[in-house]
Order: C-alpha cells, then structure tokens, then sequence
C-alpha cells in the first residue's frame, strides 16, 4: 500500500508570488520611457507651466476689434457690442490685428488651429504628429479639452481627459466625459477626470433655472465652460504644479446666438461672455498658465435684423465670417499690437513658440508669428551622442549623453549651425546649419548599421534594470520562504 500526503496550498501566498511575477515582466517591458530628452537653455527665459487656449466658436475680431468696423452684406454698419475686459486683454497682451481662417466653419477651423494646415479637417488631425498636442506629448504634456463645440472625434482623441457636449445642444446638452487608455494609470487625470464628471452633471441643472432661448440660458452655457476650466487649472496647480498642460477651451453660445437669435442677440451674448472670461484669465495669470483667445471662424449678417451664417457662399467671403481674434498672454510675451496679416495656420506654430516647443508639425505650412525675442531648436537622432550648437564660428553650448535634445533661449536674428557627434564610431559627425526667425525641429539621420539602436547604458537604463533586478530578488526569497514553510 502506498500512502499519500497531500500538502497544503495556500492561495494567497500563491496569487502574491503570480503578483510579483507579472510586476517583474510589466517593468521589463516599461524600462523604456514614454518620452524622455535633456533641455539645455542657452539663454535664461521663463516657459509657462501650461497653455490655456480659449476658443469661441464663431465670434469675428471685427465685432472686437476698435480698429474695424463691422458691416452687414448690405454694407449696413453694424452697431458693436458693449464690452471691456476683452478690451484689457487686447490692451495689456499681444494682439494680432487680423488674422484670417481659410475655412469658415467649426471642424475646418479647430482642425486648422491645432495642426497649421490651411486645408485640414478632422482626418488631418488624425495623422502621427500633425497637432500642437502631439509635439507637446512628446515632452511630456498632458492636453485636457473642455469643448462646447468643434468636437469631432478625432479632436476627442487627441486629448488625455474630455468633456464634450455629444448632443451640440444648449436645450439639452448631453456632457459626456472621455479620457484615453494611458489616463486611468495617471492620478491627476483620474482627479481632472472627477472634476469634469461633476461639472457635467451640474450644467442641466444651471441650464433649467433660466427659461428656453433667454439670454441668461446662453450666458450660462459659456459660463459653465469657463468655470469647469478655471477648476481644472486650480486643480493642476495644487496637485500637479510641476506638470506641463494645454487645455482646450471651445465655448458654444456665440456662435449659437449667432445662427439662432439674430444680430442683436449674437452681440448681447459677447457682452456676457466679456462678464465671465476675467476669472479663468485670472487664474492663469496667477499659476504662470500662458492665456489665448482666439475663434474658429466670424459670423455674417445680411442686415442688422437677420440671423447669421459663415460656412455658406453668401457669408464665407465676408471680413466679418473670415477674421477671428488672437490674444496672447503669457511670459516673454509683450503688450503690442501685430498689424500684418496671418493666417489661421499661423497659430498652431506660434502655440508651440509660446511653450517654447520646436515646430515638429507635420502637415503644417503656417509661418510662427514673432511674439518672442528667442526660438527654440529640438534635436533628434537614432543613437546617443553629444550635441554642440555654433554661432559665428563659436561654440554656444553643448550637452551629451542623449539622442534627444531641447535648446531653449536662441536669439531669433542669429543664425545657428548644429554639430552631432555620435558615440558610435560607425557614424560620421554630422553638421546642419539652421536658419533664423522660427522654432525647428532637427531629426538626424545616420547609418547605424551594426549597432542597436537604443543604448541600454544610459542612466535611465541602468536604473531600470536595478529596479527589475531588486525586485526579482525579492520576489525569489519570499518564494524560497513560501517552499520552506511547506
């Protein structure tokens, strides 16, 4: 007869060494971080701890603007709305006295803001590196959205946390809270997520105590957006203040009024939005957040008694459905009026300026509007080596150790030339002179055949093979104690 032991199992003891085990793969797979890159600043200036771009849907400069004059299509001057904090923004910023959108309406136009591409619509924004969200991800932004309007999908996706209103309706608004993947392993989008949600549930509520299509109903629908947005900076400055943001900001009710309520409604909701826009510029200005405001595309009137339109034939060639304001406050950034012309495509670069962030976007043709006094130039090669940068035959600054550099504070006047030296000895030095004026993003190409691509000797790498090392350490002697105990 053959006796038989059975030996105990303890399950839990069992489901924490499984534990373990899978910790120890997760970091293997997640040495390599997202983005990493070594910011040089070759001359001392102040970047903004984030960006706040409000954008209100259909409201044109000319309505805003003292030095233009808004006609009606009959050519009837149109009277202009009673206002004044727009006006100190304008005053005590940068404004750009005319800048044009090529397309008049919601999708173009937001599509247009964030890439540079005159052309663009929500499938340009799809496309790897095509936004300002995209280039600022790669050093390590975060990009929340609080949108009324100029929602597509592909805008949605583009952010980190959302809310958006899926219904396009100030009747009866459906605020629907979106956040990507990669946002639920994040404290702070889960706590900017909380915000949101809350926020949504509040809106109808807010909606219902002033009566269907009054005034105090369209003014509580920007305003709802322009609170929410207020928290989610409050929010990143107490809980995140070392953590770089852009939050998008699209208020709905102009353009609504606009389409909806005739002229004189559209300019009595621009009085309401000049009453609640000071306490989120407020809060920016007080957390070291750069501030824009700017609009997708205008609205047109055919008389001073008519509804307006902008996407049309008979309103898209008017100044008043083309011209869209820009107000930048933000540091290193005077107060001055810009009288030349630009284009829409013109603001997603200047964006990336304003961050002090290379121009990376690929589909763009804008030209960066000059704000500041500096550039910035990125670095970007397929192996490690050392960066020096030259001017006039002399050596500015140099830094080693990465394949991914940052310089910050080059003078716009002067003119750059970039000396790559790699560590492999199976690449040549490479030199690439770059031209004045604008932000740039530098990608060197080299053969490096017969070498990884990644060198695992640097320091984040030596780290992370520490961390999985201790762990598997660890993880092996509470194994060894589990068996002895058996």
């Amino acid at each position: 007869m053959v006796n038989s032991i059975t030996v105990p199992i303890n399950k839990n003891k069992i489901t924490s060494c499984f534990f373990l085990f899978v910790l120890s793969i997760y970091c293997i797979l997640s040495v390599v971080p997202a983005t990493a890159y070594t910011e040089v600043m070759v001359n001392p200036v102040n970047t903004p701890s984030g960006l706040v771009i409000v954008i209100v849907d259909g409201l044109g400069s000319p309505y805003i603007y003292p030095e233009h004059i808004p006609h009606s299509l009959d050519g009837e001057s149109l009277e202009v709305p009673v206002f004044y904090n727009i006006s100190m923004l304008g005053a005590t910023g940068t404004k750009v006295s005319a800048v044009r959108a090529p397309q008049t309406y919601t999708e173009a136009g937001h599509s247009v803001l964030v890439t540079g591409d005159p052309k663009a619509l929500s499938n340009t924004v799809k496309l790897p590196m095509s936004t300002i969200y995209d280039i600022a991800r790669e050093y390590n932004y975060l990009a929340f959205g609080i949108m009324e309007k100029g929602d597509s999908a592909s805008m949605c996706d583009e952010h980190d946390v959302i809310v958006h209103d899926s219904a396009n309706s100030m009747k009866a608004p459906e605020m629907v809270v979106k956040s990507s993947p990669t946002a639920s392993y994040n404290t702070v989008c889960m706590e900017i997520k909380e915000i949101m949600e809350e926020q949504a549930m509040k809106l109808p509520a807010q909606l219902q105590e002033s009566k269907q299509s009054s005034q105090e109903r369209y003014d509580t629908y920007d305003r709802w957006a322009l609170s929410t947005a207020a928290q989610v900076v409050e929010c990143m400055a107490e809980e995140a203040p070392d953590q770089k943001y852009i939050l998008t900001v699209n208020v709905g009710a102009v353009d609504a009024a606009g389409h909806y309520r005739k002229y004189d409604g559209y300019i009595k909701t621009i009085e309401g939005l000049d009453k609640d826009i000071m306490s989120l510029y407020q809060t920016c200005t007080e957390n070291n957040i750069a501030f824009i405001f700017t609009a997708d595309h205008g609205m047109g009137f055919t008389s001073s008694d008519s509804k307006g339109g902008h996407q049309s034939d008979t309103y898209s060639g008017m100044d008043e459905t083309q011209m869209v304001p820009f107000i930048v406050h933000a540091p290193d950034v005077p107060a001055k009026v810009i009288y030349e012309e630009y284009g829409q495509q013109d603001i997603a670069p200047t964006v990336l300026n304003i961050l002090n962030l290379p121009n990376g976007l690929k589909k763009s043709i804008g030209s960066q509007i000059p704000l500041k006094a500096h550039t910035t130039l990125g670095v970007r090669s397929q192996s490690v080596g050392t960066v020096e940068l030259w001017a006039e035959e002399k050596l500015m600054t140099s830094s080693s150790n990465d394949d991914n550099y940052l310089f910050i504070g080059l003078d716009r006047d002067k003119k750059y030339t970039v000396k790559y030296i790699p560590v492999s000895k199976k690449s040549q030095i490479l030199l690439q002179e770059i031209e004045p004026g604008s932000d740039q993003l530098v990608v060197i190409s080299m053969d490096i055949s017969g070498q990884e691509k990644t060198d695992y000797w640097k320091p984040r790498y030596i780290i992370g093979a520490c961390v999985i090392l201790l762990i598997n350490i660890v993880g092996l002697l509470y194994i060894i104690s589990i068996l002895k105990e058996q």
